[in-house]
Formats: C-alpha cells, structure tokens, sequence
C-alpha cells in the first residue's frame, strides 16, 4: 500500500518475514523477490512516488514495480520479474 500514512505498518510488515525466516535458518537476502507498489491509481497527494518507497523500503535493490491491483496494471509485470529471478537462481543452483 504506497499511501504515505502506511509507510510505517510497511516498513513492519517487511520486518517480520525476515525475522521469521531466520528463526527457521533461511537467509531472505538468498530469495528472489521484488517490490510491488500498489494503489497507483489513488490521488498523487496520498501516494509516495516509487523513488521514494524505494529509498525507504527497497534496501536489498531489488526489481520494483508499480501496480493497481484494481486494474491490473503493473501486476503481470512483478510476476515476469519474481519469475525471471527465480529462474536465474534456479540456473545458478542447477
């Protein structure tokens, strides 16, 4: 949710996966994976710009891609991008 009131339960929200892969010994920063920022289509005044929720949420770089869930738009886009990541680890360990 890139709303500028939600960049905190954002920040949270990414917290909590890496801690509960470490509790299980799975390093996150060896998973493929991307950033999607949703709700493209709300008003320019209550969103962040993907340069900002890059900067504060994207620490690893990874492949960040806008989307609006509603329509569509951006969503088949994160999923090539997971995917070809995913791929190339699976090159890499194969």
């Amino acid at each position: 949710d890139i709303q500028a009131r939600q960049l905190d339960e954002n920040i949270e929200s990414l917290q909590n996966p890496q801690s509960n892969f470490l509790e299980h010994g799975v390093d996150v920063r060896t998973m493929p994976h991307t950033m999607q920022y949703n709700k493209q289509d709300l008003p320019p005044e209550l969103i962040l710009t993907q340069a900002e929720l890059d900067d504060a949420l994207n620490f690893r770089s990874v492949p960040s891609f806008a989307a609006d869930a509603l329509h569509g738009t951006g969503v088949f886009e994160t999923l090539k991008g997971v995917a070809k990541l995913v791929l190339q680890e699976l090159t890499k360990s194969g």
